[in-house]
């Protein structure tokens, strides 16, 4: 395995196309899959009413995780996030995080003009949440002439 420089743990944060954030609801850990984007250092998501929101407000300390994976070569990087969440209020950064979720996600989403796809699938009343990049880590399976690890250190 090799460890990844600061930037190249943020091109693989921006790249992948799922995060997984941990936090703490009710004194115990709660993992759970998120889609997100990356932008001015910070991580940036969407949530709805319920357990995260309710956690992320109780505990703002989280951990996020990405991963990357190639199927033909069997190379992969992670990268782990550490941060304080919080509630987005402002309209400009929450229209822009809206903005960049569509162009990142549009080949699943379709088009915001599209028939059932786009704004009308996105649930309405979503909170903006951000999670400033305090730390960042990233690790790979190793190139070239290193020895490469499998998924998982397997």
């Amino acid at each position: 395995m090799e460890q990844l420089s600061h930037d190249e743990s943020l091109k693989v944060l921006e790249e992948a196309p799922v995060a997984h954030i941990g936090m703490i609801d009710e004194g115990r850990p709660y993992v759970t899959p998120m889609s997100f984007v990356v932008s001015d250092n910070r991580i940036l998501f969407r949530t709805m009413p319920g357990r995260k929101l309710d956690a992320l407000r109780e505990t703002p300390e989280v951990c996020i995780e990405v991963s990357i994976y190639d199927d033909d070569s069997g190379e992969w990087a992670s990268v782990i996030v550490n941060g304080r969440a919080s509630i987005v209020e402002d309209t400009n950064t929450r229209s822009e995080m809206i903005g960049r979720l569509f162009r990142k996600y549009e080949k699943v989403m379709g088009s915001p003009l599209s028939r059932g796809g786009g704004l009308q699938s996105l649930p309405t009343d979503p909170h903006v949440v951000e999670v400033p990049i305090e730390e960042v880590s990233g690790m790979a399976s190793g190139k070239g002439w290193s020895r490469r690890t499998r998924p998982g250190r397997l």
